[in-house]
Order: C-alpha cells, then sequence, then structure tokens
C-alpha cells in the first residue's frame, strides 16, 4: 500500500468512527445505512489485503533462509564425510570437489548453493557402497535430496510472491475506488438529509473526509534562506 492509499484509509477510518458513533441519526434513512453497509465492506477488505501484503514477503523470507541453512547442514555433513573418505583413498579430485562448510553453502547464490549441495549428493551417491564406514547412509541421501527439492521451491516463491503481489494491488485498486465512489456519490449527497435535523453530524461527517497527508508532518522543515550579505564598494 502506497502512502497516498495509506493516507486514504486513515481518512476512510474516521469517517467509519464518526458514522459508528452517530448510527442512530442515520439508520432509519435505508439508502444511507445501506450505503455504510458497502462503504465499511470495503474497508474491511482493505485492511485484510494491507495485512496479506506485509505478511507473505515476511514469511516467505523467513522460510527461505531457515530452507537454505537447512539444505546446506545436511549437504555439509554428507560432504565432509566424503571428503575424509577422498583423503584416505588419496583421491585428491573427490576431495577438492567435497571441500565445503556451512557458511560456503549458505553464502552462496541461491542456484550455486543448490548446485553444489547436489553435486554433494551425487559424488556421494556415486560412492555410497564405500562410504557405509563413513556414517552415510541411502536414508541420509534421501534426507539431503529432499532438503535440495523443498529449497529449490521456496526459491520459485519470491517470483509469485511478484505475481501474487500485483494481483492483491489491483484488488486494493478497486477497493479503493469502490469506497471512494460510495462515499462521494452516494454518503457525501445523502448526508445532506441530516443538515436540518443534527447539523453537527453532518459537520463532523464532513471534517472527517478531509485526507490528512501523514508523511508531511513527519517531513523535516524547510530551513530559513540566511540573509545576503550586503555588498561593501572597495575603498579607493
Amino acid at each position: 500500500m502506497n502512502t497516498k492509499q495509506q493516507n486514504k484509509l486513515a481518512m476512510y477510518l474516521v469517517v467509519k468512527g464518526v458514522l459508528d458513533a452517530n448510527n442512530s441519526v442515520w439508520q432509519p434513512l435505508q439508502a444511507f445505512a445501506d450505503g455504510y453497509t458497502d462503504f465499511t465492506s470495503h474497508v474491511t477488505q482493505i485492511q485484510t489485503l494491507e495485512l496479506s501484503q506485509v505478511t507473505d514477503s515476511t514469511g516467505i523470507a523467513q522460510d527461505k533462509k531457515a530452507s537454505k541453512a537447512a539444505m546446506a547442514t545436511a549437504a555439509q555433513q554428507i560432504s565432509a564425510a566424503v571428503h575424509a573418505y577422498a583423503v584416505k583413498t588419496k583421491n585428491n579430485t573427490l576431495a577438492n570437489e567435497t571441500a565445503f562448510t556451512v557458511s560456503d553453502l549458505t553464502g552462496e547464490r541461491d542456484a550455486d548453493a543448490i548446485k553444489d549441495s547436489q553435486n554433494i549428493h551425487d559424488l556421494a551417491n556415486s560412492n555410497l557402497a564405500s562410504l557405509g564406514s563413513y556414517g552415510i547412509t541411502a536414508a541420509k541421501l534421501t534426507a539431503l535430496q529432499a532438503a535440495i527439492d523443498g529449497f529449490k521451491a521456496i526459491v520459485t516463491k519470491p517470483r509469485d510472491n511478484i505475481v501474487a503481489g500485483r494481483t492483491v494491488t489491483k484488488e486494493l485498486n478497486d477497493e479503493f475506488d469502490a469506497a471512494d465512489e460510495t462515499l462521494s456519490e452516494i454518503l457525501d449527497g445523502l448526508v445532506l438529509q441530516f443538515q436540518a435535523t443534527n447539523a453537527k453530524f453532518v459537520s463532523d461527517y464532513n471534517n472527517a473526509r478531509t485526507i490528512v497527508d501523514t508523511s508531511a508532518s513527519h517531513a523535516s522543515p524547510t530551513p530559513p534562506t540566511p540573509p545576503t550579505p550586503p555588498v561593501t564598494a572597495p575603498k579607493p
């Protein structure tokens, strides 16, 4: 939600507060009551969409970090065992290909971490018959493969989230448009029906309809322009 929308939502909530406080005034006017129901349903939906925007990106980032760490830990444990086997058998190529730490894998780009973890799995699988005494079993390789596949699935989620985010943004825009229409085309006009019987309610409603730019209140004041020093004529 952008700043303009946040300011507008704040206005909506103030308007809703005025309407809720004066329910007994406008309730008998059916068209106004219907407008209130329509308006508040849009406000509720806006708040729900706003919450989903915040939670989705945070949750995915946390899941991704945890999944990458789990994959890296599983890969490094197997890598260390294969490396020990390679050193013991003087297989320098295999030893070089399995010299990884957990931080090596978690610090890499996601694609590289997946590629290296998969390579560790495949090398261990190729030498599985010789790795029993080093603690490597088929079950551990299966667990590593599951961790790799799990991380692969999460890596695609940010891209999916971008698509979902665009959908949420469009839905938010639609809800704001609908709320604005209900206010400007229905409630703003019908509130005049109460001018004679409850002028204070009408005044409070109109005041609540003012949008306040909350970002402006936090802006630093513009410093005053320093006075221009007088020009002194050179001495003869």
